[in-house]
């Protein structure tokens, strides 16, 4: 079975990423897409004045706000997929579940959500290609 990994932050580019990779598999019974959406941990100021459980909706809340659209495509195209939520720093997340779920390659938008986003996800691209041993496609 050929796994791909799609990471996904809301971004127009990810969703071209789940598109693309959509339409790689449709009607392949032996390939699997698994999502992923990273939340980085809240900062340690904000942490002091909410609780563990109103952390967790909040992460919880997010990811579910990127994941919905997604899975929403893939179920439209009857394409199979696993959706999976991390919370820490985004490009190791993205590179343990890789090697946590023996993935075939990675199929990811090459910028994030808005201009800082751009940068960020750049870099987080740029770390992530370097770091993984499996082929990454990258979608503009």
């Amino acid at each position: 079975m050929q796994k791909i990994l799609i990471p996904v932050d809301g971004s127009d580019y990810a969703l071209r990423a789940v598109k693309y990779a959509s339409s790689m598999v449709k009607g392949d019974t032996a390939a699997q897409i698994h999502l992923l959406n990273v939340q980085e941990h809240l900062d340690g100021k904000i942490q002091a004045y909410l609780s563990l459980e109103k952390i967790k909706a909040i992460e919880t809340a997010a990811a579910d706000e990127v994941l919905n659209p997604v899975k929403r495509i893939l179920e439209q195209a009857e394409v199979p997929y696993i959706a999976s939520t991390r919370i820490g720093p985004i490009a190791k997340s993205i590179v343990d579940y890789v090697q946590e779920q023996k993935c075939d390659c990675i199929v990811m938008g090459t910028h994030g959500r808005g201009a800082l986003g751009n940068l960020i996800l750049g870099s987080i691209m740029n770390k992530v290609i370097h770091l993984v041993h499996v082929p990454v496609t990258l979608i503009k």
